[in-house]
C-alpha cells in the first residue's frame, strides 16, 4: 500500500514538473527572437502599419472602417516587411503580421501559403519539429490540425488549414484585452 501510494505521489509530482517546465519553455525563450511586450519604435523601419487608405481597404469599405477603429483604440497592424523574424527554421513566412496595443508588440503571426511554399506538409511538420523540439510537446494537440503550446502569460500555436499554414505567438492578457474592445 505505501509503495503504491509513494509511486503515485511521484508520478504527480513528474506531471507537474513537466507541465511547469513546458511554461517555462513559452514564457522564457521567444518565437524567433521577437519579444512580446516591446516597443513599436523598435519595429518601425521593418513593419508597414495599415491605416486603412491602401487600395484594399479604399475598396472595402466595412474592412476600412474596422481599421480605422481599430486605430482610434490603440490597435495596429502592420507586416513585417524584414527578413530576419519572417524566417523560422530556414523557412521563411509568406507573410508575418506585428500586432500591437498602446504601441507594444502583443501577437506575431506567421502565414506559409502553397504559392511561396509548394510542399507546404513538409514544411508544416518540420516548423512543428522545430517548435515542438523548441518549447516541448505542447498543451494540446489535434494531430494535423493545431498545437498549442501555453504558460499563464504567453500562447503560442500552429494551426494547418489546406490552403494556409499559421504560427502565432502572443501575450494572452493583451490579446484578450484586445479581443473585447473589438
Amino acid at each position: 500500500m505505501f509503495l503504491c501510494l509513494m509511486r503515485h505521489l511521484i508520478l504527480v509530482f513528474l506531471i507537474a514538473t513537466f507541465s511547469v517546465s513546458a511554461q517555462k519553455e513559452v514564457s522564457k525563450i521567444p518565437v524567433n527572437e521577437l519579444e512580446l511586450n516591446t516597443p513599436l519604435s523598435m519595429y518601425e523601419q521593418d513593419v508597414f502599419l495599415l491605416t486603412g487608405e491602401e487600395e484594399f481597404y479604399r475598396e472595402n469599405e466595412n474592412l476600412r472602417q474596422n481599421v480605422l477603429r481599430n486605430i482610434e483604440k490603440g490597435i495596429r497592424e502592420g507586416q513585417y516587411a524584414g527578413y530576419t523574424a519572417s524566417v523560422i527554421d530556414g523557412i521563411k513566412a509568406s507573410t508575418t503580421t506585428l500586432f500591437f496595443y498602446k504601441e507594444e508588440l502583443y501577437k506575431v503571426r506567421w502565414s506559409f501559403l502553397p504559392l511561396d511554399h509548394p510542399d507546404l506538409a513538409a514544411n508544416e511538420d518540420q516548423l512543428d519539429r522545430f517548435l515542438t523540439e523548441k518549447y516541448g510537446p505542447g498543451d494540446e494537440q489535434i494531430p494535423d490540425l493545431l498545437k498549442v503550446w501555453q504558460s499563464k502569460k504567453r500562447y503560442l500555436q500552429s494551426f494547418s488549414e489546406e490552403y494556409e499554414f499559421q504560427i502565432e505567438y502572443r501575450d494572452e492578457k493583451i490579446h484578450t484585452l484586445v479581443e473585447a474592445l473589438k
